[in-house]
């Protein structure tokens, strides 16, 4: 029974020393960058029709401007829509990733990391958007650089960087040497057909006309928050409004770019007129409307719901 016991443990160890030795035929990772989906899908060829047909792993940015944006294309089911292209990597902002059931990778912009292995090479990429690091941070870098063979690290100027191939080169499980080069890809026509639909149905929703009668923006906003939602009394930061529009009609999408819809808020209900004026000072926040005995008040709040969504300008449907 000794004996037997000593074999085995042998072979576990002889096993392990295997697997640090062992080097994969693997000579040369290559990866596509894609850049902004949101600017692919408005491409006369998305690069997204032609990625599986492409070798090596896939990655993409959900960089948008407005940042509001990115929600919106989640809401009418665009990262669903993902899953259909054969992307493996997608970068964003957690808070505004609106995506469920997806088969891909999601890596935050902000020390994010995802690790896949490619024909037994692990293969990392990190996401940095700051240029110093906190302690927190390099536990992070570390953790990430022990745990993979290839680190790829994409800092904030390499997320604007237009579609590109970058060429890993392998030896000995390490990184010898990057290249980057352009790449050619051929369309799937009936994904083309599903982007071109959902493009459509984007544009439709953004170019949706509101009628504020030349009131201001803000004005109006606050009007809708009022009948929607009974709200009386709105505290918000300086910053959530960019601009104020004065138009007899405006789009969606204009109210996007002057407004930070990204912005969080929750109702506070029957606050009196001395509660308010606390909050308001304490916070150096702005008010609108006239309070009263009861009120009923929007206030700024991490951990609720967006701007956007008190206002109920539309209605999302996913096809």
């Amino acid at each position: 029974m000794k004996y037997r016991y000593l074999c085995l443990f042998i072979s576990v160890l002889l096993l392990l020393s295997c697997a640090k030795k062992y080097k994969p035929p693997v000579k040369k990772i290559e990866a596509i960058y894609l850049s902004s989906l949101y600017q692919d899908i408005h491409r006369e060829k998305p690069v997204l029709t032609g990625l599986k047909k492409l070798p090596g792993i896939k990655i993409g940015s959900l960089k948008t401007d407005p940042l509001f944006l990115a929600v919106v294309l989640g809401k009418l089911g665009f990262y669903e829509l993902l899953n259909e292209t054969g992307i493996d990597f997608v970068i964003g902002v957690p808070e505004l990733f609106w995506g469920e059931n997806i088969n891909y990778f999601f890596i935050p912009t902000s020390m994010g990391y995802a690790i896949k292995n490619f024909e037994g090479i692990r293969f990392a990429i990190l996401c940095r958007d700051k240029n110093s690091l906190t302690i927190e941070d390099n536990v992070t870098l570390s953790l990430v650089k022990e745990r993979s063979d290839i680190l790829w690290v994409i800092d904030k100027d390499f997320l604007n960087a237009p579609p590109q191939k970058v060429n890993f080169f392998i030896k000995d499980r390490g990184l010898s040497d990057t290249t980057v080069s352009s790449f050619k890809f051929t369309v799937d026509t009936v994904l083309l057909n599903k982007i071109k639909t959902f493009r459509d149905r984007l544009n439709k929703a953004l170019n949706k006309k509101f009628f504020p009668k030349k009131k201001p923006l803000k004005e109006f906003l606050f009007s809708r928050l009022n009948e929607n939602e009974g709200i009386n009394i709105v505290l918000y930061p300086r910053e959530l409004f960019l601009k104020d529009v004065e138009k007899d009609t405006v789009t969606l999408l204009e109210i996007l770019n002057s407004v930070k819809c990204e912005l969080k808020f929750r109702k506070r209900l029957n606050l009196t007129k001395k509660m308010i004026e606390e909050i308001q000072q304490k916070s150096n926040l702005s008010v609108w409307g006239e309070p009263v005995k009861s009120n009923n008040v929007l206030v700024p709040d991490k951990d609720g719901s967006f701007f956007f969504d008190f206002l109920g300008l539309i209605e999302f449907k996913t096809e």
